[in-house]
């Protein structure tokens, strides 16, 4: 029984918006209970003071009608002795005694007329008649001493005996109000305190228990709101299983329920995110291994340990198309587990590449597993393929085989796709990285070296201390090559020479186009009288290579300097430059060793070999 009436003082059946309405209709109760009691208070305070002012009115008019009776017995008095008064005097006597009389009628019958207590208008009434027999008397004294002073006299008995009662009757009146005007505000006083009492104490009363009726559902809200607080401050510190018990219907309910749904939520959360974080592990040690991989080679080594750390016991290969993108060759193999040798011939020919995403096969004998999987010596096997590109363009695939029936777990899976993108992804920087190289340091039409490139090779030769020697070559009558024949002819011939250098030169020699149909080689731990033999090399070749091609004859010289002439590379092209201009005028296709003593001053111009004609007619008609 304690229990039942402990949880309806509780009120958790009621929801937060009742509560707080109830103890807003507890205030408004309370309001309307001290505002009841103080309009009674009011009520009472005012009908005393009604009383007092009633009393006090009728006590100056009381005092009014005094004053006009003595007035008026003064005036008759003064009508005995008016003999010695002025007729005019005389008239405005008796008018006085007239008016006195008539203003003593009027506040008799106004105090006849107010409300007063039945014992003073008992008293009023019998002033009243008194005074009526003592206003009879006076007026009649009064008017006879005006004609008559001494015929007067024998009324003033009559009248003073009148006025004797009715003094008598107005004392005792006044003595009556007197005492119920202490008595009215003695009532008014009680009124006032008795107010004043009711209202504090309705106050403190209505203040009491609305404040317990609050108290009660304030705790009542609280006790639900410090349950949520301790289950959420255990979640903040990392107790996620702990759980809200408050699932009443009410908002702290649906609050409870919505902690305990988010508690829901954060705890698979983190168990996503701790799934996830031994991924990225992977994943990130992974990059770094490819990023510290300079060469394709070495990142099929670091591809190969990472197969190693998805499963130690799981065949996997890494096929990349060659360079045709037709056939699939194995760039690498798991070191322990060998390679499952898939069968696919070229990239899309497998089913991950066409989709564009990882694809698993539980058996390799269901009815949608791949037909490459089939037929295996080892017998049927579960497998998982993954495509390998970059930037949108396939380079191969990844494959992996296991226990059939039995498919790669999603961990596994997820590290495939992982090693399959990041291996992509380095395979295709580290290509293009090359083909950047390449193309910086080489001559777009002839593939050799362009003129940065040779000038890093001397200066790296020079840092080493190694003795070289400098071919300059120039194509004989090369102009007239593109003008008789066109600039394709011209370009074939830049390519054809590029050749013969590429198969008469040693492979530590460096060859490179300086410009136009000039091209340098630089002969390392060659002298001068050595690059002679290389160059008469070179144009017995290339000799050989138009004869057998087809192509239009044409013929090259050769200027020669070595390192023991300058050791500046700007000095030694000077040399060879000069020693070239004169194998040209010497009669070309020949090589000449320069003479550095011939450039040491300035630079050798040389004679125009095809100078510019000017058509005279053309410049004349546009002159």
């Amino acid at each position: 029984m304690l229990v039942k009436v402990k949880d309806v003082l509780s009120l958790r059946g009621l929801s937060v918006g009742a509560r707080l309405l109830l103890i807003n209709a507890l205030m408004l109760l309370a309001l309307g209970i001290v505002s009841v009691i103080a309009w009674h208070a009011l009520d009472v305070q005012g009908r005393a003071m009604d009383e007092l002012a009633t009393i006090s009115k009728a006590a100056r008019y009381h005092q009014d009608a005094d004053t006009l009776h003595a007035t008026l017995r003064a005036d008759v008095n003064r009508a005995q002795l008016s003999a010695s008064l002025t007729p005019a005097e005389r008239d405005a006597l008796g008018a006085d005694i007239d008016s006195s009389a008539n203003d003593l009628r009027r506040d008799l019958q106004t105090l006849d007329r107010l409300n007063l207590p039945p014992e003073i208008l008992e008293s009023e009434q019998k002033v009243r008649r008194l005074a009526e027999s003592f206003l009879s008397h006076a007026v009649d004294v009064g008017r006879i001493a005006l004609r008559d002073p001494r015929g007067a006299e024998q009324s003033m008995p009559a009248m003073e005996a009148a006025s004797k009662d009715l003094r008598g009757a107005m004392d005792l009146q006044t003595v009556m109000m007197s005492r119920h005007v202490v008595s009215a505000n003695d009532d008014a006083a009680t009124a006032a305190t008795l107010a004043k009492q009711w209202i504090v104490g309705a106050f403190l009363a209505t203040t009491l228990a609305t404040g317990l009726l609050v108290a009660l559902v304030s705790a009542s809200i609280r006790s639900s709101l410090r349950r949520v607080r301790d289950v959420a401050n255990a979640m903040k510190t990392g107790e996620l299983g702990v759980r809200c018990q408050t699932t009443g219907r009410d908002e702290l309910g649906q609050l409870a329920r919505a902690l305990n749904a988010m508690a829901d939520q954060v705890s698979s959360m983190i168990l996503q995110l701790r799934a996830d974080a031994e991924r990225d592990a992977f994943g990130t040690q992974l990059v770094e291994a490819l990023e510290m991989s300079d060469s394709e080679e070495e990142v099929h080594v670091a591809i190969a340990r990472a197969m190693t750390v998805v499963d130690p016991n799981m065949p996997m290969e890494l096929l990349i198309a060659d360079s045709s993108r037709a056939h699939l060759e194995r760039a690498t193999s798991h070191p322990r587990a060998g390679a499952p040798g898939c069968g696919v011939e070229s990239p899309f020919s497998c089913v991950a590449v066409r989709r564009g995403n990882p694809v698993a096969f539980p058996d390799s004998e269901a009815l949608n597993a791949c037909a490459r999987l089939r037929g295996r010596p080892g017998g049927p096997v579960s497998a998982a393929c993954v495509p390998v590109s970059f930037m949108g363009r396939s380079l191969g695939v990844l494959h992996a085989t296991g226990v059939p029936g039995v498919a790669v777990s999603a961990l596994q899976l997820s590290q495939l796709t992982t090693l399959g993108i990041q291996s992509g992804a380095r395979i295709g920087t580290v290509r293009a990285f090359q083909k950047t190289q390449r193309q910086a340091s080489t001559d777009s039409l002839t593939g050799l070296l362009n003129r940065r490139s040779v000038e890093e090779t001397v200066r790296t030769l020079a840092a080493e201390g190694q003795h070289y020697a400098i071919l300059l070559a120039d194509l004989d009558h090369f102009k007239k090559l593109n003008d008789t024949r066109g600039h394709e002819a011209g370009d074939n011939a830049l390519r054809q020479f590029a050749d013969v250098l590429r198969k008469t030169l040693r492979g530590h020699d460096s060859a490179a186009r300086w410009g136009g149909e000039e091209f340098v080689v630089v002969l390392p731990r060659v002298d001068a009288g050595g690059a002679v033999e290389i160059a008469n090399r070179i144009r017995a070749n290339l000799a050989e290579a138009l004869l057998v091609g087809g192509s239009p004859v044409f013929t090259a010289s050769f200027g020669v300097a070595d390192s023991s002439m300058s050791d500046r590379l700007e000095q030694l092209i000077r040399v060879a430059d000069d020693a070239l201009y004169t194998a040209k005028d010497a009669g070309r296709d020949r090589a000449i060793i320069g003479n550095p003593g011939n450039v040491v001053a300035s630079v050798p111009r040389r004679a125009m070999e095809h100078p510019a004609t000017v058509d005279i007619a053309l410049v004349a008609n546009n002159g």
